[in-house]
């Protein structure tokens, strides 16, 4: 048995043993989904009250995504709530497997041990029940269909930070779908103005933001962020300046890095841009299906 392959082996037993960890992690019985907020903002809609409410002694009533979402869950407020939540972990296990399906096309062993952790990391997230997974799922497999920039705007228009990737349009200088992107997620948030921003939540009951915490490096110290921002942001923009595709992997590398409320499933953010990258690599200056 050569050296490699003992170190290949070894970091797949690592692999394991973290998504081991990871899933026991997040399947503690004390985890308040984040499920809660979407079903009660669908409940609320369905019963003609308002979509947003200020922070309140029950943050599970506290819905902070754009509208069309909690319209989205609509149908699933005339089923119970357990059959709801099951059904929407189902979707949300589905969304995890196809975050994987891009790197398992070429199955190497580097492919697999980092298949294992970004599954594990999604799965970590099903008893909360947060969107991300969803997203994750989503674009991986979306991006490089010409579904691609739509599917990017209703990312972004739920989580902001997903606009990030719209840099790897620019560094193609796919003016188009960069600017899809960005006007379907300005269309698809705009409709917060309808139900008014009086009653908005952006703090906790605490008084503290929401859009802090995790393990974000501002949460750790804001020296730290801005150093990330700094070295992102201009190794970034020189690869847009130069057109490397390599840009997607980037941003998609940023998002966990650099927004101010992160939370270990985020890290999967990673792999969202698999298949757009190897698309892109292999068909540089096409224009995609």
């Amino acid at each position: 048995m050569t050296l490699t392959t003992v170190a290949r082996l070894a970091a797949f037993a690592i692999a394991v043993l973290g998504s081991v960890l990871l899933i026991g992690a997040g399947f503690t019985p004390d985890v308040q989904p984040d499920a809660d907020a979407y079903w009660h903002a669908a409940q609320r809609l369905r019963e003609g009250g308002p979509l947003y409410l200020p922070a309140g002694p029950d943050e599970t009533e506290i819905y902070r995504y754009a509208p069309w979402f909690a319209f989205a869950w609509l149908p699933l407020t005339y089923l119970s709530q357990d059959a709801a939540y099951l059904i929407w972990r189902g979707v949300l296990l589905l969304a995890a497997i196809a975050a994987v399906v891009p790197l398992l096309r070429r199955p190497s062993p580097a492919a697999i041990t980092l298949s294992v952790l970004v599954f594990s990391l999604l799965v970590s997230n099903l008893p909360a029940g947060n969107v991300t997974t969803l997203m994750i799922g989503v674009l991986a497999l979306g991006l490089p269909t010409r579904a691609g920039p739509y599917l990017l705007g209703a990312a972004a228009s739920l989580k902001v930070f997903p606009i990030l990737l719209v840099a790897g349009y620019l560094a193609e200088r796919r003016w188009r779908e960069a600017a899809i992107a960005v006007a379907v997620a300005a269309v698809l948030w705009a409709h917060v103005l309808v139900f008014g921003l009086s009653t908005y939540p952006t703090t906790t009951v605490s008084g503290e933001s929401f859009y802090l915490g995790g393990v974000s490096l501002l949460a750790i110290h804001p020296a730290l962020l801005f150093l990330g921002l700094a070295g992102l942001g201009l190794v970034g923009a020189w690869m847009v300046i130069h057109g490397s595709s390599w840009t997607w992997l980037l941003a998609a590398a940023a998002i966990p890095t650099v927004v101010p409320r992160v939370w270990l499933p985020d890290a999967a953010w990673v792999v969202s841009t698999t298949s757009q990258l190897d698309d892109s690599l292999r068909q540089p200056g096409q224009s995609r299906r």
